[in-house]
């Protein structure tokens, strides 16, 4: 399983010493693995931690989140622990507490452990090239922990850099084979990548470690669904269900059914796995996928009602994100131009109302101009087009998020293609191969240029591309449609 619009869920090596302590003693044997401390005064904190930690690598984090919270109630300066919270809450206001809380226990616990609080809470706030110099420092110190290479891992499928990712999880699988939560991720990195046939076969050894723990059934549904094979992943998603019927596996079939194009089926499970959501914020999540259904099925004053309740929830519950992320989901599919530039103008309102860590912020915000610069675009209003370009541009300079990365190329090469320059536009549309829109507008670059040998395989990757979303729901059933039109009226 892995979480829609949350970050990675993080795990960290749970060799816990005492208070104060700085380093680990020497071991008699050079290869020995050292690990990252984890430095508490209580045994009651550190029980807690080592079960949050064994809950979050079985994806299970609304215990994980139990645990983490009761590991700082039993004590108060367990900045681990706090960072830990910050990274895996999908609620704002404690992800801001609790990372604030950490920075200012920072100083009272090991350096590695600093490095990672500097490293997680500097990702959240921003701080890309402090977070990456300190989470390359850890790497350094500590090249034989397992976990941190696993956490890296995570990290950057998070980020979407899939090919960083398999380097540093295939290293954490070559250090512990058993160790099932690279296992997860390492079959996630390859899936995203197109390996599907090296995804399936490290989901294989995933269940096989974990046959009857639930996790591994979802994520495998998961990985099955992106390739197509939506029977095959409704039966993962089952026996996932079969294990533990509190674990939440109805996302996945929701989710699965609503690709296949049977959405009062999904609109029935979303239902259901709103009941098993952990969070307020993945209630509203869910109910935002829910709506979407309405989009696929073509029914726009089902959809615009929807979307208007998920707003209202997302507002009245102070998740800012959420809100101005259904804001922009509205503006996509608005047909009136005006009215689409309305509800992105209300979604960067929303992004300043309530706290928000500036990651979620700055990705939320890029999102919102790459999609007012495609609109613009599309209407000929390239001055408009060319500002929010130029504002990603900006964003991109001073931001590692490969989120904001994306969004202006896609956002340049739809207005360069929208101008007749094909050849620019191609070099911007190429670097973001996993957005349908840019794909579709990459494909059309393509054809324009007479490139029909580079064009067949986009279309086959963007008519193939089976994720849930929002540019999913709006682009691919149409664009498979008019393939079947050119193919049946050449």
């Amino acid at each position: 399983m892995r979480h829609l619009q949350c970050a990675c869920l993080l795990v960290v090596s749970a060799i816990v010493v005492s208070a104060g302590a700085q380093t680990r003693p020497r071991t008699a044997h050079a290869n020995a693995i050292k690990r990252i401390p984890v430095t508490t005064s209580s045994k009651h904190a550190r029980r807690h931690f080592e079960v949050a930690m064994r809950n979050l690598e079985e994806i299970r984090t609304t215990e994980a989140l139990r645990e983490l919270r009761a590991a700082t109630k039993a004590d108060p300066n367990f900045a681990q622990a706090y960072i830990m919270i910050a990274h895996v809450s999908r609620d704002p206001e404690e992800q801001a507490r609790t990372r604030e809380t950490a920075e200012g226990l920072a100083a009272r616990v090991s350096k590695p452990e600093r490095l990672l609080i500097r490293w997680l809470a500097g990702v959240q706030e921003g701080e890309y090239i402090e977070a990456i110099a300190a989470m390359n420092d850890l790497l350094s110190e500590y090249p034989r922990d397992q976990r941190l290479a696993f956490l890296v891992g995570a990290w950057f499928v998070n980020q979407e850099r899939y090919s960083q990712a398999i380097v540093v999880l295939e290293k954490a699988v070559t250090l512990d084979p058993q160790y099932a939560a690279a296992l997860n991720e390492l079959a996630y990195a390859y899936a995203f990548s197109g390996s599907f046939e090296k995804a399936f076969a490290t989901m294989d050894r995933y269940v096989g470690l974990q046959p009857d723990q639930p996790n591994p059934h979802d994520s495998y549904g998961e990985i099955l669904r992106l390739a197509g094979r939506f029977d095959a992943s409704l039966e993962e998603y089952r026996a996932s269900i079969r294990i533990d019927p509190n674990f939440g596996s109805e996302l996945g079939v929701a989710d699965t059914y609503a690709v296949m194009g049977k959405e009062q089926d999904a609109r029935d499970e979303y239902e259901r796995a709103i009941v098993f959501a952990g969070s307020e914020p993945e209630k509203v999540a869910y109910e935002l996928q829910m709506a979407i259904t309405w989009i696929r099925d073509g029914n726009r004053r089902e959809a615009e009602r929807a979307l208007r309740e998920v707003g209202r929830h997302a507002h009245r519950a102070g998740f800012a994100k959420l809100e101005a992320e259904t804001l922009r989901v509205r503006a996509m599919y608005e047909p009136d131009y005006k009215d689409c530039l309305k509800n992105l103008q209300a979604a960067q309102a929303a992004l300043e109302e309530h706290k928000l860590s500036r990651s979620d912020r700055d990705d939320e915000q890029a999102l919102i101009l790459k999609v007012e610069a495609i609109r613009a675009a599309e209407e000929a209003d390239f001055k408009t087009a060319e500002f929010a370009t130029q504002q990603l541009e900006d964003m991109s300079t001073s931001t590692r998020s490969q989120i904001v990365q994306l969004a202006w190329h896609t956002a340049a090469g739809a207005t360069l293609a929208a101008q007749g320059k094909y050849p620019e536009a191609i070099s911007h549309l190429e670097e973001d191969t996993h957005s349908p829109l840019s794909m579709q507008l990459l494909w059309q670059a393509y054809e324009k240029t007479g490139a029909a040998p580079d064009a067949q395989p986009v279309a086959t990757r963007l008519a193939a591309f089976h994720a849930p979303t929002i540019e999913q729901a709006l682009v691919v059933p149409n664009f498979r449609a008019s393939l079947v039109s050119e193919a049946q009226h050449p």
